[in-house]
């Protein structure tokens, strides 16, 4: 029993217990943090009792993504996930999140038991297009484009109705972007690069399909643009759900 400022106790069993989360992140570091931060940011009215439950196990040494898909050597991609989401699962783990979506290129070729307790953040996409009512701006990284991990399967080829793919030029400065957005630098310098492209490619919104994305979605919001700049963001999906207890 806890005894509480008031003189009450309290049966620390008795209370509403959420499900231990596990987030593999670490690709890239800032991005998995942040997803950690719009979570408890959105639960701040909360007793920190009653909000959620999360692991965070940070890799950033885990292989390129976008160069094992480019060179076709993914077996050490395919090996630190699974070990990542093994140890997450060891230490009490119910679901997992892989907080990079270029990775999810292994998810298919994880062991079964794995993958059933992994929620992918493509399905996440794919079942939030299902409802979009206009075009979205397809933003990701170059080995998420080459891919084709959005659009690949059925879902992804109905999601494709919905999605304005980059040009290879445009793919490429997008891909700057992410890296400069990994190195640490202000994500709400992206916030022009965003209205300019959205501009030439005449859409309104777009899919932050680069977890990095995610920092920027948060700038967005924070400077008030939010309705200006409509985006679909899976992290911020996932958050949600893990607050209301979807997940």
């Amino acid at each position: 029993m806890t005894l509480t400022a008031a003189g009450q106790t309290l049966d620390p069993g008795t209370g509403p217990r959420h499900p231990l989360i596990g987030v593999l992140g670490g690709m890239g570091p800032l991005a998995s943090v942040e997803l950690l931060r719009t979570v408890y940011r959105a639960c701040r009215l909360r007793p920190e009792q009653d909000t959620p439950r999360l692991l965070l196990w940070s890799d950033p040494a885990v292989v390129d993504r976008t160069l094992a898909i480019s060179s076709g050597e993914l077996d050490l991609l395919r090996r630190a996930v699974e070990s990542s989401l093994r140890g997450l699962l060891a230490a009490g783990a119910e679901r997992t999140v892989i907080a990079c979506i270029t990775a999810h290129h292994v998810l298919g070729d994880l062991p079964a038991d794995l993958a059933a307790r992994c929620v992918s953040l493509i399905d996440v996409v794919h079942e939030e297009l299902a409802a979009a009512t206009e075009p979205h701006l397809l933003l990701c990284s170059s080995g998420t484009a080459r891919a084709g991990l959005l659009t690949s399967g059925p879902a992804g080829a109905r999601a494709a109705e919905r999605l304005v793919g980059l040009r290879p030029a445009d793919q490429e400065a997008l891909h700057e972007e992410i890296h400069r957005l990994k190195r640490g630098e202000d994500p709400a310098r992206t916030i022009d690069f965003l209205r300019e492209t959205l501009r030439r490619y005449g859409v309104r919104a777009f899919v932050a399909a680069c977890t990095e994305l995610h920092l920027v979605t948060r700038a967005i919001e924070d400077a008030g643009l939010s309705e200006a700049l409509p985006s679909l963001d899976p992290l911020t999906v996932v958050a949600r759900r893990i607050m209301n207890g979807e997940l």
